[in-house]
């Protein structure tokens, strides 16, 4: 089950994950979830966990040229390269939502690897995409606090139908109340 939007875990920082943690049953629960909604991001937040985790899988988007996967733990954007390049974005906890955000093209990332080694690494384009949208998610920031004010009125009506529960989607979505 996705924890829906507007749930609390949503607008918290995520637990750093410690050194010493064993993260293997939560990595693996990610990836299979992950494979069955076919989406390319998947973060702890998204199954009631408050823990800095999540997966990016490309090759659930049609368009990618890129097959990149990978999980991140703790990750932390430490440079940002121009151009910003509008992309359209979903979010499992927003069902039947789409939304245009402009990114950095490129970032620089800090995080740990499956194993908990420390790396480092420059991504681009989708992987850069949805890697930054993964760590604002860990952040308590959405796609909606991205969007204008104008923007942001305009998907009001879709929030509303989402809490009333009138958004059909092909995975069970678990609400706060």
């Amino acid at each position: 089950m996705i924890q829906v939007h507007g749930s609390e875990i949503y607008h918290t920082v995520a637990e750093k994950v410690g050194s010493n943690a064993d993260l293997s049953d939560l990595i693996n629960q990610l990836k299979q979830t992950q494979q069955q909604l076919k989406h390319p991001l998947l973060s702890a937040k998204h199954l009631n966990l408050n823990v800095a985790v999540f997966s990016v899988n490309l090759s659930f988007i049609k368009q990618s040229e890129s097959d990149f996967a990978g999980i991140f733990i703790n990750p932390e954007i430490t440079a940002t390269k121009a151009p910003l390049v509008s992309g359209l974005e979903d979010e499992l906890s927003l069902p039947r939502l789409t939304v245009s955000i402009a990114r950095p093209k490129q970032i620089e990332v800090s995080f740990l690897d499956e194993q908990l080694k420390e790396q480092k690494a420059i991504f681009s384009d989708l992987a850069a995409r949805w890697i930054q949208h993964g760590i604002e998610q860990l952040n308590g920031v959405s796609i909606i606090d991205q969007l204008n004010e104008h923007r942001k009125r305009s998907v009001k009506a879709h929030l509303k139908r989402l809490e009333e529960r009138k958004i059909e989607t092909n995975y069970k979505l678990q609400y706060d109340n």
